[in-house]
Parts: C-alpha cells; structure tokens; sequence
C-alpha cells in the first residue's frame, strides 16, 4: 500500500505503526458507512446509525477541516488503506478540556486501533495544540470503552449519565480523565 497516496502534501497527518489518521473530509461519506450504518456501533454513541450512506453529508462539508478546537480525523489502516472509523478531539475552551470520542468499524473492534490511534492524537494533541488534560466518559455497561480509556491512562473521575439525541435511551456513564499528559509527550 503506497501510504502516500492516503493524504494530501501538506494535510495534517498522524502516524502510528498501523495507522494514519487525516482529516476527515466530505469525500469520506463512502468509506464512513462502513460505520455510520451499522446498529451495533452506534449503540451507546449520541446519534443513531444512519439510514443512508449519504446522511453524514448533511453536517461534513460544514466541519471546519483547519479546526484547531474540533478535530476529527480519519483513521485509516497502512497495510490495506481501509478507513477504520473516525475519531475526534473537542477542546472545551471555557473548560481547557479536551474531550475525546471514537467510533470504529465493527470488523475492527478488539485490534487495538483505538487505543493506539487516540494515544498518538492525544499526543499530537499535546504538541501542536497544547493540549493537557483530557476528558472522556462511556456508558457504564460498556466494559470495552471504558478499557480503551484506562489503557490511554485515564481514570475514573465521576459518575453521570447521558441520553441519546433522540431521547430513544439514556445511559448511567463513567467519565474518565487524564492530566497534565505533557510529561507523557516527554520521555
């Protein structure tokens, strides 16, 4: 797979061993229904699956791709190009919080991408954005995302509780934070 091909000269690009996150940007509809369209996915998340593989043009041609407070990325696999989901950084400014969320195509749960992906743009965060404490919270019974937060070191701060946009369900949830990742950045 010729990686290069993935993203644009100049384009703000993430590297891992196994990915390359990108911004995401209006072209990527196609590959992100792989996802969007999937039930199982979106159970916990905010929204719902949707119903066409053309829903996410609604809101992604109005997202911001030079953003340096909404930042959402495309995750891509280097040795196939497969896009595996998308993730997504939110600075909170009055706050200085950095919110994270990450949603992945299902064939691509339990291969540690989340993790390796969002410790990279954690990190990335930290150094281009000055980024320092970030914030993250799941349903409770959702035992794999709360995994995904403590392997990226975060811990438990405080119970909550959300309901999905449409009011279809609510969710008693754990949030988890990190401080001060600068020092991680470092060694």
């Amino acid at each position: 797979m010729n990686v290069e091909m993935l993203y644009r000269p100049g384009e703000e690009v993430i590297e891992t061993d196994r990915l390359i996150m990108r911004r995401l940007r209006p072209e990527d509809y196609k590959a992100m229904a792989a996802w969007d369209m999937d039930e199982r996915v979106y159970k916990y998340l905010m929204n719902n699956a949707c119903k066409s593989p053309e829903d996410p043009l609604v809101w992604l041609p109005k997202k911001d791709p030079a953003s340096k407070i909404n930042i959402l990325m495309l995750v891509i696999d280097k040795e196939d190009g497969h896009a595996v989901g998308t993730y997504a950084l939110n600075h909170v400014v009055d706050r200085d919080v950095w919110t994270l969320s990450y949603v992945n195509r299902f064939d691509d749960w339990g291969k540690g991408y989340t993790t390796e992906g969002m410790k990279a743009f954690m990190d990335h965060a930290v150094k281009v954005y000055g980024a320092h404490t970030f914030e993250g919270e799941c349903a409770k019974e959702n035992v794999g995302s709360a995994k995904v937060l403590q392997k990226l070191g975060m811990v438990y701060d405080h119970s909550s509780s959300y309901t999905k946009n449409d009011g279809s369900a609510t969710f008693e949830s754990d949030v988890y934070v990190l401080n001060n990742i600068v020092n991680r950045c470092e060694e």
